[in-house]
């Protein structure tokens, strides 16, 4: 059974890393219970949130690996499409209740004022289903939504293959 986990422990968090020390933010550490995340959120629990404290931005993303091998030997992957309009519906929805996040953030964070919010929809460099978005790139030239490339060290791009190489046998054979 393909590991999927080790996407999300290693691969996951190289990524956010990167993109953190790139935008020179602070992944902001909220150790509460989902329940907590979902009320702060509207309900999402973004895979990245991170301040910009001179800025006062806060910086939210989705992280994906799906998609990266593409589908059937074809660029398109529907996962990965299907992760892309979730994300954009997310953020779409969380712009205009940045008001009301930014009080639900102060309770627990009260040295984090926000004055603005970036999203991104962040997957490996090289992911093949970037190559084949068709009308769905429009989605990355809205305000809601951009779209951000990671390159990976080969310790993380090997695992990452092993999990979804791994997985796309373990699919082929159901």
């Amino acid at each position: 059974m393909a590991n999927t986990n080790k996407l999300k422990t290693v691969v996951e968090k190289e990524m956010i890393d990167r993109f953190c020390d790139k935008y020179e933010i602070k992944p902001l550490k909220l150790d509460l219970q989902k329940n907590k995340i979902h009320t702060i959120f509207s309900g999402m629990e973004p895979d990245l949130i991170a301040y910009h404290e001179e800025e006062r931005i806060l910086y939210l993303g989705e992280i994906t690996t799906s998609g990266y091998l593409g589908q059937r030997g074809r660029d398109f992957h529907v996962g990965a499409v299907k992760k892309i309009s979730e994300a954009f519906s997310k953020f779409y929805l969380l712009y205009n209740d940045i008001r009301i996040i930014n009080k639900r953030l102060q309770e627990y964070l009260p040295d984090n004022e926000i004055d603005s919010v970036k999203c991104f929809f962040i997957v490996p460099e090289g992911s093949k289903f970037i190559n084949a978005l068709g009308y769905r790139k429009k989605l990355f030239e809205t305000r809601y939504m951009d779209l951000e490339t990671i390159k990976l060290t080969k310790e993380s791009h090997s695992v990452m293959i092993e999990v979804l190489e791994a997985s796309k046998n373990e699919n082929k054979q159901h």
